[in-house]
């Protein structure tokens, strides 16, 4: 039960971004949908998961530890659990630095296009206010 005060919140976040983004002037990165395939969103995700997860279950996380061998347990001591999750967040902003081959041509093809649609956009709404400044300069739009 105690897992609904992390989810609800998150998922208010979300669509409380979204409604932003459709009804006002925020604007996601045309990449977005990339985003999910990066190492950074991915080691966060779950470091974050982890470390909620550690923090909400304490016993669950105890019982994982014990569950691990002997040899393992000796190099790490039981603390280093709640460090775990820390760790990954912070190799997720490392990882940002990262560029990964497969993505970069995709993100490229993604910035390409909405330039194109953007200044398509552009010309279409220039072109009309030329045409309704020379209609009234023309004395034929008062």
């Amino acid at each position: 039960m105690i897992y609904v005060y992390f989810v609800v919140p998150v998922i208010l976040l979300i669509v409380t971004v979204i409604l932003l983004q459709r009804f006002t002037t925020l604007e996601f990165v045309s990449h977005a949908k990339l985003l999910f395939r990066t190492w950074s969103v991915w080691l966060g995700s779950l470091g974050s998961a982890l470390s909620a997860w550690a923090q909400s279950f304490p016993d669950a996380a105890m019982s994982g530890w014990q569950a691990l061998p002997e040899d393992i347990k000796s190099y790490l001591p039981h603390n280093y659990l709640g460090f775990i999750g820390a760790f990954m967040v912070a190799m997720a902003v490392i990882a940002q630095f990262v560029r990964q081959k497969n993505l970069v041509q995709r993100k490229d093809d993604l910035q390409t296009q909405s330039k194109t649609s953007t200044n398509s956009t552009t010309v279409s709404t220039t072109n009309s206010n030329t045409t309704s400044n020379a209609t009234t300069s023309n004395g034929n739009g008062q």
